[in-house]
């Protein structure tokens, strides 16, 4: 790739910002960007039946858009941003397969391999309960086991994603968070020292330039981003509507698989994931287990008779719950009651049978913790 057709990539791109569809099949059938530019006074010349009135250049535009490009590469450069575009083999393959409207530049910071073995888009709401984060941090370390290399995927916002960002982190799973802003800055900023922890394994993802002005409507548009470029998104916790739910819709659209994890019926936090699985639109999720499953994972031998498991068809679902719900600290059984929405009974018989296993222990005051 020459810096050249690099930047003609990101000069179209932010020249046709509202209109990537039309702009990715412009390039799909001449090749390149640097094609598209050296005949902007003639397009049907390199695409005979492209209407001109439904794709116009014009040529004192372009060399605006140019210049600009030329400043957004000096940035780039100087803050250590790479610019990925279709035909650079880290460009995620994924996307351009999926997404109508991928972007024909991406800007990443980090070291992250965006198109890895595997990967998991985690989202949720950003109000996330103790369960939520729970469910969260023992499906990642639960995952991270048999999984070393897992790319975990979200958007760097409050609640579920922040969580799941973290919790790759602190199980040495590469993270990559899409922003719905360019490199000058870090949103929420009270998110920088994880941000900056991403960039040593993982990184930060935008179709945006620098200095791009902030519009609520594009943390709606990274969604497809967040969607195109994981194998599969979990919901876990969504209300009735949010960009979670926006973010599964893509993934629909896609033909990639969602899955959520369910939540107590008359739970404000769960309205959405419930709703999915419901309507068929995500395939149910209570453990990591349910992952693997679902997406036809294949585990290593090795890691199968080394490591401890929870991948057991003698786990029922409600072992599952209770097992995700407690954490290596004392969980008072109150905690487990709202975290799991199941009756006391139920709970306690689960922990009773879970303790014969040897997986949890009872401690004085109603409190339990898992051992493994």
């Amino acid at each position: 790739m020459t810096s050249n057709e690099t930047l003609n990539c990101v000069a179209l791109a932010m020249m046709f910002a509202n209109r990537s569809r039309q702009l990715l099949e412009l390039y799909q059938r001449v090749g390149s960007a640097t094609a598209i530019v050296e005949n902007a006074s003639d397009l049907q010349a390199i695409a005979p039946d492209l209407n001109p009135q439904a794709f116009l250049i014009d040529e004192g535009n372009l060399k605006s858009f140019l210049d600009r490009a030329t400043r957004e590469m000096e940035f780039a450069e100087k803050y250590g941003v790479d610019i990925l575009t279709p035909d650079n083999c880290a460009y995620p393959k994924q996307l351009l397969e999926v997404c109508v409207d991928a972007p024909l530049a991406l800007y990443h910071k980090g070291n992250t391999n965006l198109n890895p073995n595997h990967s998991l888009a985690i989202v949720g709401t950003r109000a996330s309960t103790e369960y939520g984060r729970d469910m969260v941090e023992a499906i990642i370390s639960e995952l991270a086991r048999y999984f070393p290399d897992l790319l975990i995927v979200s958007g760097l916002a409050y609640g579920i994603d922040i969580n799941a960002h973290r919790a790759a982190l602190e199980n040495n799973l590469p993270t990559v968070a899409l922003l719905a802003h360019g490199h000058d800055r870090i949103y929420p900023s009270t998110h920088r020292n994880t941000a900056e922890r991403m960039m040593q394994n993982g990184g930060l993802l935008t179709e945006f330039p620098s200095f791009t002005k902030m519009e609520p409507i594009y943390f709606l548009q990274r969604n497809r981003l967040i969607a195109g470029i994981a194998e599969a998104t979990l919901v876990v916790e969504s209300k009735e509507r949010g960009g979670a739910l926006t973010t599964a819709r893509y993934a629909n659209e896609y033909s990639l698989t969602v899955m959520a994890c369910p939540g107590r019926a008359n739970d404000p936090s769960s309205i959405g994931c419930n709703r999915l699985i419901a309507t068929n639109r995500a395939a149910l999720v209570s453990s990591a287990a349910d992952i693997v499953s679902t997406l036809g994972w294949e585990i290593p031998k090795e890691k199968l008779q080394t490591q401890p498991t929870l991948f057991d068809d003698d786990f029922t679902t409600e072992e599952r719950m209770v097992y995700n719900a407690l954490r290596t600290e004392p969980t008072h059984l109150s905690t487990l009651l709202t975290s799991t929405g199941m009756s006391a009974p139920t709970v306690m018989s689960t922990l009773s049978e879970l303790e014969f296993r040897g997986l949890v222990r009872q401690l004085p005051g109603t409190q339990w913790r898992k051992l493994k």
